[in-house]
């Protein structure tokens, strides 16, 4: 449509320019101007054609990198638009003064036309930036349309459940917004309603973390009731909606961020930070934690540190639910999701020192040549 209507300007323009040098060079007679104005109509749309396309395809490089419109994208491209007209007829204002009416107007539409176009398509283009100088927001809490890639994280159940969120918020290190989407947030509140599971204690904090965050940090919680209803799976429902909002996921799950990358959607492993910025843990090294559960092995029993890093101790099963014992950190793992601490209680570690230190009872131990075996 566009390149048909340079095109019919340009035929209008030219047939009218023939007709007028056909009068102003040969004989006023109607055979004249009638050839001149014929020859007139065919450079029009020839050229007509030339530059529409070539205007169609200058303007298009803007228009395939716009998927959607957003309305504040359409507001702003109106507005452009409108400008661009203005300035159009502003400049065609001289050639109806200086040119023949018969020319001038076809040129003047013309002109507003290409003027106008090219202010709509600027305009939506650079309808955020255009907001920000008029300090106007284009984000609603609610928006299914794409953002920047800096715009911010879409946050997952894992991630929220993560004792370091809040931390590393407020450290400085995430400034952007958290999009945490409904049918998360209905997830820990499943969570939250279970009795005497761990689980339960962790979305209880992580929602209070996440209020926290709200309340306390630079970082802008904005809850989405966008929803995914063709899939049912959390999990797959946020990929889903990454990949449709082209947003950063934000989680602690190393399978779901595995399987998002290969969607093409760009992760962020918040246990992976934190264990990259935590303070190194060291073979010897005393620790506190409380043991919530049996681990894979028989006779293991799992807690976490702050962090989040696991803590796995051997023979500690029957301290599970015991509460905060000390250990002794005996080697440390690191892993895609963080790390993995193994450690055993003071009690093993005395017994094991036992077994290499010499009795100080036996007299022997004072030769030298016997202190030397051990």
């Amino acid at each position: 449509m566009f390149v048909e209507i340079v095109r019919l300007f340009l035929v209008v323009l030219f047939t009218a320019a023939g007709f007028w040098i056909g009068r102003a060079v040969g004989p006023a007679t109607a055979t004249v101007d009638g050839i001149a104005g014929m020859l007139g109509c065919l450079v029009g749309y020839v050229l007509g054609g030339f530059l529409g396309r070539s205007l169609s395809r200058a303007v298009g490089v803007v228009e395939r990198r716009i998927e959607r419109l957003p309305p504040p994208a359409v507001l702003a491209g109106l507005l452009g638009g409108t400008a661009g007209a203005v300035v159009g007829a502003t400049l065609a204002v001289p050639a109806l003064v200086l040119v023949d009416p018969r020319i001038a107007l076809p040129l003047g539409g013309l002109v507003v036309w290409i003027t106008a176009y090219a202010g709509f398509r600027i305009a939506v283009h650079q309808s955020e930036a255009l907001f920000g100088a008029l300090g106007l927001s284009t984000r609603p809490l609610v928006r299914a349309t794409p953002y920047a890639e800096g715009d911010g994280f879409l946050i997952d159940t894992s991630a929220i459940m993560d004792a370091q969120l809040v931390a590393l918020t407020r450290s400085g290190i995430f400034r952007n917004d958290f999009l945490v989407p409904r049918f998360v947030l209905d997830e820990l509140q499943g969570f939250c309603d279970a009795r005497d599971d761990p689980r339960s204690r962790r979305a209880k904090r992580g929602l209070e973390g996440l209020d926290a965050v709200r309340r306390e940090s630079l970082c802008r919680v904005l809850v989405l009731d966008d929803e995914v209803p063709e899939i049912r799976d959390v999990d797959a429902k946020l990929v889903a909606l990454a990949k449709r909002l082209q947003i950063r996921l934000l989680t602690t799950d190393a399978n779901l961020a595995r399987n998002a990358e290969v969607q093409g959607v760009p992760t962020v492993n918040l246990r992976r930070l934190a264990a990259d910025l935590a303070p190194e843990i060291v073979a010897g090294q005393p620790l506190r934690v409380a043991l919530v559960k049996d681990g894979r092995q028989r006779g293991q029993g799992v807690g976490y540190l702050d962090d989040g890093s696991m803590v796995v101790v051997n023979e500690g099963a029957d301290l599970v639910g015991a509460g905060e014992i000390d250990f002794v950190a005996t080697s440390i793992v690191p892993t895609a999701a963080g790390r993995i601490v193994f450690a055993r209680t003071h009690t093993a570690d005395a017994e094991a020192q036992t077994m290499f230190d010499p009795p100080k009872s036996d007299p022997e131990i004072t030769d030298p040549a016997v202190t030397r075996q051990y």
